[in-house]
């Protein structure tokens, strides 16, 4: 009787097996359109045995659980590549951004602005009396200074939108860290219970998805069923407990904020992700008027000469004569100069870096030194270089010398002892640190030091000249005086090395356009005369004298304002004389002399302007076809994903079906059995 009773087990789980396949079902088909959603499972098993002495009977069916239908792989893949392509979502959008600031080169542009500008010039040498070419120059000069300022704004102001972006995406990304967190705890819960968590799973995958993208985080999995996130080494989430993001300055004294972690507000590293690209393309770097390290030119130098006491005496000497035109040059072209000098000889540094108030005080210094003669260490020249970007670097901080260039200039007609690896690779050292801080080494010397000296001034962009100052040779003279010009010239216009910050970039390579342009035309105009016979001033000057000449902080000279009395300030002769355009020619020439960029790369104005164009027209290509490579990427890993996980309409309606049937006999065997058991019981026992 109890194998007959057992019958009605047997149909009972089939009803119970087959209502659960159905719920399941209908929660998938409910959830169609839901977005994480991984379609569900039931997973129908055997019951348990009944055992009697000789057979082991079944009872039926069971559900042995509901399981999610996902690929682990294929979601390690679409997070991994997910990152990527936020990164450069990011970076493709701030390039359509800054190409439609800079307007080129179908709409008007700086390039425009600085034609109209030099052909004013231009017609002026051609009547250089006329008051009205004269307010023409004017006109044109303001359009172009105009131009150039609001570029500048117009940079500032995308800057800006992009560091609220990161503030709002750092928030953004706080909500899911809290949201995985908390998910985390009730999906402990839920599975200790030995309950199914797949929906709580869900809205954690979806938000583990979301955050893949943002930030590039690493996941792991524990057994309890808890996840751990790190990014750049750090626990933001740990199972239950989540670690704010902050938003904090990125550097001392600067307005971009950057992702913190801790109570010491350690700065993440960030590799990957939109915020990655966020950072990249506002600037990972210090943000204050006239920051250098966000693209304002230098107004300043920083020159430090490094002397081998044991060279000649001659040397020194034939510095001095030349320190005063090369000084010269600088100042008229509104540069300050700061002069410093250390020696060093083969018992290592013998005076510390000295900095000289002026050029006369430089000069009685240096004349004191003694020089002896003897073999120096290569280790010595390193020590060398070494205190002289350390003090300069101190002596900037305490003096508040902001935008300053530094160009170091070795001196070393002795032979250097190479003998030693050590000392060499403490050279190299310390050379590819000055690089880093964007100082230049010029050196001088004989040829056996080209090998190791040489790859000096190579890391730093500068040159190794096989030569002493000292020459009887007056062609040699000249040339000396040239490099050493040219040397510091790359210093100041010649800093067009990429950093991969889009805007900081930018915004520096125009500067240097800007920069050149305006002391160059500041040059010259103060070199001549006025129609009423006065020296020329600054043709243009600085909005707030205490930032350099840049964009957005250029303006006219106001001497030029008035109606009349102002146009006969615009210089265009050199002594006034009648029919003179020596100075308005000169301006104009200005269009096609080379007078930016690094040793062998130097160019005019428009070609190296119409290089920054091409430069972010090749940027913002390279961004969109990567962008849309690895947005292809991305789908495809997802549509995998989906036609695994997702929850396909017909599949639902066979399997409704399927447990409808099944259910539907089930519920057949046990009204059979009722009706067998009624005969049973109720008939044959009458």
């Amino acid at each position: 009787m109890a194998l007959g009773f057992g019958s009605l087990e047997i149909a009972r789980s089939g009803l119970y097996t087959n209502e659960r396949g159905l719920f399941v079902t209908g929660h998938n088909i409910s959830n169609v359109n839901t977005l994480g959603y991984v379609r569900q499972q039931a997973m129908i098993t055997t019951a348990n045995y009944y055992n009697t002495m000789k057979y082991q009977l079944g009872l039926g069916a069971d559900i042995a659980g509901i399981r999610q239908i996902r690929h682990q792989f294929l979601d390690n893949m679409y997070r991994s590549e997910a990152k990527t392509l936020g990164y450069w979502e990011a970076r493709q959008k701030t390039f359509t951004d800054v190409q439609a600031i800079l307007g080129e080169p179908m709409a008007d542009g700086l390039q425009d602005s600085m034609n109209m500008f030099w052909d004013a010039w231009q017609e002026l040498s051609k009547d250089p009396g006329s008051l009205t070419t004269r307010a023409m120059v004017r006109q044109r000069a303001n359009t172009l200074i105009q131009y150039i300022n609001h570029m500048g704004s117009q940079l500032d102001r995308l800057q800006e939108d992009l560091n609220s972006e990161i503030i709002v995406r750092i928030d953004e990304i706080n909500d899911l860290t809290a949201s995985i967190a908390k998910l985390n705890v009730e999906i402990a819960k839920a599975e200790a219970m030995g309950d199914a968590a797949n929906d709580l799973r869900d809205q954690r995958n979806l938000n583990i998805d979301k955050l893949s993208k943002l930030i590039g985080c690493e996941v792991s999995e524990g057994k309890d069923g808890q996840v751990s996130i790190t990014v750049g080494g750090y626990f933001i989430v740990n199972k239950d407990r989540f670690e704010p993001i902050k938003a904090v300055p990125n550097k001392p004294g600067s307005l971009f904020v950057a992702p913190a972690i801790g109570e010491e507000n350690t700065i993440l590293q960030i590799n990957s992700g939109t915020l990655k690209g966020l950072l990249e393309s506002r600037g990972e770097v210090k943000y204050t008027k006239g920051s250098t390290e966000n693209g304002s030119p230098y107004d300043k130098l920083n020159l430090v000469f490094a002397f081998n006491l044991n060279d000649s005496v001659d040397a020194r000497d034939e510095l001095l004569v030349r320190i005063d035109s090369i000084v010269k040059t600088y100042t008229e072209k509104g540069i300050q100069v700061k002069l410093g000098f250390v020696t060093f000889d083969e018992n290592g540094v013998r005076n510390s870096t000295t900095f000289a108030n002026d050029v006369e005080d430089f000069k009685t210094q240096v004349g004191s030194l003694v020089f002896d003669g003897g073999v120096a260490d290569a280790g010595d020249v390193s020590a060398a270089l070494k205190d002289a970007l350390d003090k300069t670097n101190q002596e900037d901080e305490d003096s508040g010398w902001t935008n300053a260039a530094k160009q170091f200039i070795l001196f070393s007609e002795s032979t250097v002892d190479v003998s030693d690896a050590a000392n060499v690779d403490a050279l190299i050292k310390q050379a590819k640190l000055m690089q880093k801080e964007n100082a230049h080494t010029l050196i001088f010397s004989g040829d056996g030091n080209k090998d190791v000296l040489g790859a000096v001034s190579e890391i730093s962009g500068d040159r190794f000249i096989i030569s002493g100052l000292s020459t009887p040779d007056t062609s040699d003279d000249v040339a000396i005086d040239e490099t050493i010009l040219e040397s510091m010239r790359n210093s100041i216009f010649g800093d067009v090395e990429s950093t991969g910050n889009i805007i900081p970039d930018i915004r520096k390579q125009l500067n240097l356009i800007v920069s050149a342009l305006v002391r160059e035309v500041n040059r010259l105009h103060r070199s001549g005369t006025t129609l009423e016979g006065n020296p020329g001033e600054d043709f243009f000057v600085a909005i707030d004298p205490s930032y350099p000449l840049q964009m957005g902080n250029i303006q006219i000279n106001p001497i030029f304002s008035d109606a009349i009395g102002g146009l006969n300030n615009i210089v265009a002769s050199l002594n006034n004389s009648t029919g003179d355009n020596t100075i308005a020619l000169e301006i104009a020439n200005l269009r096609s002399m080379d007078l930016v960029g690094n040793f062998g790369q130097v160019q005019n104005l428009d070609e190296f302007y119409q290089s920054i164009i091409m430069l972010v027209g090749n940027g913002g290509s390279e961004a969109t076809s990567i962008l849309k490579s690895q947005d292809t990427l991305v789908n495809s890993i997802d549509n995998q994903r989906q036609s695994i996980m997702g929850v396909s309409m017909d599949e639902e309606m066979t399997n409704m079906m399927k447990y409808q049937f099944a259910y539907g006999a089930s519920g057949r065997v046990i009204n059979i059995l009722d009706e067998m058991y009624d005969t049973i019981i109720n008939r044959m026992g009458a």
